[in-house]
């Protein structure tokens, strides 16, 4: 089951331009680039993962290098990092100090005074006493606000018909009532009659404050439980309310007497990672783009770390290494009644050779550098076979597009992507990953330079190499359908590298052709340079991969 919180409230993004997102530095790569034929595997905006984004342990160590050697003696290759990594963790940082959407922050559920009857009735009966309206499962709001109403104008109901929720952070008592047969009292009216109206919390909860969110969440999951628990589940016999709202028992009290309870139902939520992607799914109903971490519920018998397993097993058909799941944290679902806890998992890997940069593959120029580990990644994600059942599609995300869809930057190319917004705990484990994985960037001069930066249509490309003093480096990919020789693309990355004011080694790699239909989603590298060479289209295939996740590559080694 994927997370259904992913349908509402994401962050859209839909963009023209491909330089904005890939301005950052993108290296690891994506797809089995020794492939004629590359699958996409789906891939959609989204987040990319690590399988580093845990503390390192003797499990996952070696599973993202931070170092890379170079031909030149002495010269590392660092990871580089994305320039968009202050920014991100700029974003993180405000949105922790935000309350997670849908708990209860700063209500005091003062569960001693439930059975307090005596107390109950004087709270019910004060003026300043607050009250949930609620018609069916509907609250009401008015321009971003919780409306309440006062006990005094509910007609025929006292503190017995109502359930307590607990104390305002100021300390006055909160009840929730449902009003579908008082719905014409004067206060309801002349809330209506301002501009008030009856939504679906779960979808306007994040217009809300972070408290009023959770309150209204915490009320509707209350009413909702009343009305799914009218009638004994042993004996059939009618339900009456006790302990302010907060258990039910049943009237049947010769033969049964049975007590039930509110309970929530747990859900486990995972950021499945593979290197620098992260695996996403969705399902045929969301909205077009759309994409989410992968949920389900626990068995009877499961551990939650059993149920990560199985549910990312079932429905992508991708195996998780047993002993990499890790608690992250966990959200309230009121919607009836999950509890969504969060964890960070690793797939296990395909295993593969190294690619090997210093060395020909065919007629192509070599990279020049011993290990390149955007290739080595892609070749290792574990290709995923969805249950058609639960999933519409699962794709293998790169971090650095996740990072660029959580900032709200365009996308090349018009792509559409979107995700869960900060109110949901999906987010949130996103974001968590992202951060830690860009601290572990090193920023250089090459730290900002776009990745990726193409056209559309057919046109001439050149794998380029930047490099500074200190021996960090970066592969970028240019092509210009209005530039009619390779030597013309390269002389224009020169230039606007040194109009930047950057102090960069630029080398050409050789180069090709690509045809680009955005329209279709397909890449198509091939060809050769006359002036430089035929470029490793395996490598190019994977740094584009990082700029346009949806996207179907396809490389010849056709001269």
């Amino acid at each position: 089951m994927l997370l259904a919180l992913s349908s509402v409230m994401n962050l859209s993004h839909i963009a023209s331009c491909g330089k904005a997102l890939f301005g950052f530095p993108n290296r690891p790569l994506v797809g089995n680039l020794r492939t004629l034929t590359l699958l996409s595997f789906s891939s959609s905006q989204c987040c990319s993962s690590s399988c580093r984004m845990f503390p390192p342990s003797k499990d996952l160590d070696g599973l993202l290098p931070l170092t890379r050697k170079t031909q030149k003696p002495g010269l590392r290759r660092w990871e580089e990092a994305r320039s968009f990594s202050i920014l991100a963790t700029q974003a993180t940082a405000t949105n922790s100090k935000q309350s997670l959407f849908f708990a209860d922050a700063g209500i005091q559920r003062a569960t001693e005074l439930r059975t307090d009857s005596a107390w109950l009735a004087s709270a019910f009966s004060r003026k300043d006493a607050l009250v949930v309206p609620m018609i069916g499962m509907k609250n009401m709001v008015n321009s971003g606000k919780a409306v309440y109403i006062s006990p005094s104008s509910l007609p025929g109901i006292g503190h017995g018909d109502a359930i307590f929720l607990g104390l305002s952070e100021d300390k006055l008592p909160i009840f929730v009532v449902n009003v579908e047969d008082l719905s014409s009292t004067d206060e309801v009216k002349e809330a209506l009659d301002k501009g008030a109206e009856w939504v679906d919390v779960k979808k306007y909860g994040p217009s809300l404050s972070a408290y009023e969110a959770g309150l209204l969440a915490y009320a509707r999951g209350m009413i909702e439980w009343h009305s799914r628990h009218q009638h004994c589940g042993r004996c059939g016999s009618k339900m009456e309310m006790s302990e302010a709202g907060h258990s039910l028992k049943c009237t049947n009290s010769d033969s049964c007497g049975r007590l039930s309870y509110p309970r929530m139902d747990p859900a486990v939520i995972m950021l499945v990672t593979c290197g620098n992607y992260i695996l996403l799914g969705r399902q045929a109903r969301w909205d077009l783009g759309r994409y989410s971490l992968l949920a389900g519920f626990v068995e009877i018998g499961e551990t939650f770390e059993m149920a990560v397993a199985r549910e990312t097993k079932e429905e992508a058909g991708v195996t998780v290494e047993s002993d990499s799941v890790r608690y992250e944290s966990s959200q309230p679902w009121p919607f009836p009644s999950s509890l969504m806890v969060g964890f960070h998992c690793a797939a296990v890997k395909n295993k593969c050779e190294p690619y090997n940069g210093l060395e020909a593959h065919g007629d192509a120029v070599p990279v020049g550098i011993e290990r390149v580990p955007e290739v080595d990644e892609v070749n290792a994600l574990p290709r995923p076979a969805v249950d058609v059942h639960e999933l519409e599609d699962a794709k293998w995300i790169h971090r650095t597009f996740l990072n660029a869809v959580l900032l709200g930057e365009p996308l090349p190319h018009g792509q559409v992507f979107n995700v869960p917004g900060n109110y949901a705990i999906a987010n949130r484990l996103m974001q968590s990953w992202v951060k830690a994985e860009n601290a572990r960037d090193v920023q250089w001069a090459g730290s900002e330079v776009p990745t990726v930066d193409i056209d559309e249509g057919t046109f001439k490309y050149v794998l380029i190499n930047i490099e500074d003093d200190q021996g960090h480096q970066k592969l970028l990919v240019r092509g210009r359908k209005a530039l009619p020789y390779h030597s013309d693309i390269f002389e224009q990355t020169r230039k606007s590298l040194k109009e930047l004011g950057l102090n960069l080694q630029v080398s050409q790699l050789g180069g090709g052709r690509i045809d680009h239909n955005p329209d279709q989603r397909t890449l198509l590298v091939y060809s050769s340079s006359q002036a430089f060479g035929q470029a490793d289209h395996t490598v190019t295939s994977a740094l584009l991969r990082q700029a346009y996740a949806l996207h179907t590559f396809t490389i010849s080694w056709d001269p």
